[in-house]
């Protein structure tokens, strides 16, 4: 075959994908914009938000849900596609031309690159504004309905009772409260342990201080004791009381804190990064389910690749099979797939399976099922 033919035919097929893919993103952002309002609306009118608001949150929810919409609706509209085209014998007369189906494919492979990156780039720039944008919308709402009320409302950027595990520098900060605008703590006690998990130090302050410098984070602790311990045996070898303790060994990130009081599963990649990069890892630890969630969302634009994949040996089979046929089975997988990002996220989560190993078992699995598959059908 000559060139313009092939790519007449690679035309066809990104036509014809983009007309199902358009229709299946487009339902299924209804459906999640049903469900969205059901859930919020209610709870936005006894709050007397405005309809504006209301709006803003909902369209906000369908940025935010687009990183698990666009694996989900490629996977159905390339079945679909290839289904049909297999139906109507399409695939046939062009494997009869002398095209190959990885050539056949290669449009679909490119859209699954693309949106790949696509993801890579909504997850690190689009959707954490959305995700922001739509917490600090529904905070500002519970806010203002409080305040009408009379009732005492926990500004902005405080949290209560916030534990932080910083493994890196293998400390655990203890804040009964914590305000980020105010740039305030209260009552704060921090553990400092050795590198065998023992501990060699520990600030117990009424309240302390801290500032955003040059060179990083500073704290100033006041009105409290400095007390240190003998590694080996852990007895109180001194304790004294100190007015003001600022000392430049304290870099923590308080907004890291701020974040690690939230669900994981609410936070954007900017406030997890944040997490990950000032605590790091401990198996078992406190920050494992964080650690999960960033990898979590590394992952996500790989899956569009998998999904590309998965849909061929679906697609291209014996006889004259319909394409909702393909499409019901896509629902099969996609539960199946689902129940395995689950599981696997259990264990990355509770510190049983390393959280980035735990992120990419799913792709990875369901990759070494589809790719033998691949090479049977072409």
């Amino acid at each position: 075959m000559s060139f313009s033919p092939v790519r007449l035919l690679d035309r066809y097929i990104v036509t014809e994908w983009a007309k199902v893919f358009a229709l299946t993103m487009l339902g299924f952002m209804g459906l999640l914009m049903l469900s969205e309002g059901y859930n919020w609306i209610p709870d936005f009118l006894s709050w007397g938000a405005s309809v504006g608001t209301i709006l803003a949150f909902l369209l906000l929810g369908q940025v935010k849900s687009l990183s698990m919409l666009i694996p989900v609706s490629l996977l159905i509209s390339v079945i679909f596609v290839l289904a049909t085209m297999n139906r109507n014998q399409e695939i046939a007369a062009a494997r009869a031309a002398g095209v190959s189906m990885t050539r056949l494919t290669a449009p679909l492979w490119a859209i699954g690159g693309l949106l790949a990156g696509l993801l890579v780039l909504l997850n690190a720039m689009l959707v954490p504004d959305a995700i922001e944008a739509q917490n600090a919308l529904q905070e500002e709402a519970q806010f203002v309905a409080l305040k009408a009320k009379g009732g005492s409302a926990i500004p902005k950027g405080q949290a209560s009772s916030v534990s932080f595990e910083n493994s890196k520098a293998r400390r655990l900060w203890l804040i009964s409260n914590l305000g980020l605008s105010a740039g305030q703590a209260f009552e704060v006690v921090v553990h400092c342990f050795d590198e065998r998990g023992r501990e060699v130090r520990r600030v117990s302050a009424r309240f302390a201080e801290f500032r955003k410098t040059a060179l990083g984070w500073r704290w100033t602790f006041r009105e409290g004791r400095d007390l240190r311990f003998d590694a080996a045996t852990g007895s109180l070898m001194a304790q004294p009381r100190f007015q003001e303790l600022a000392t430049s060994g304290f870099d923590d990130d308080p907004e890291a804190m701020f974040y690690a009081t939230k669900d994981p599963a609410k936070l954007s990649l900017r406030e997890v990064s944040r997490i990950v990069d000032q605590a790091g890892f401990n198996p078992g630890g406190a920050n494992a389910a964080y650690v999960m969630r960033y990898h979590a969302i590394l992952s996500a634009p790989a899956v569009c690749l998998v999904v590309i994949a998965v849909a061929i040996p679906f697609s291209v089979r014996p006889g004259r099979i319909s394409p909702m046929v393909g499409v019901a089975q896509t629902f099969g997988l996609f539960l199946a797939f689902y129940f395995l990002t689950s599981f696997c996220a259990a264990f990355g989560e509770s510190g049983a399976m390393p959280p980035m190993i735990a992120a990419w078992i799913p792709a990875g699995l369901t990759a070494a099922w589809a790719f033998p598959k691949l090479r049977s059908v072409n």
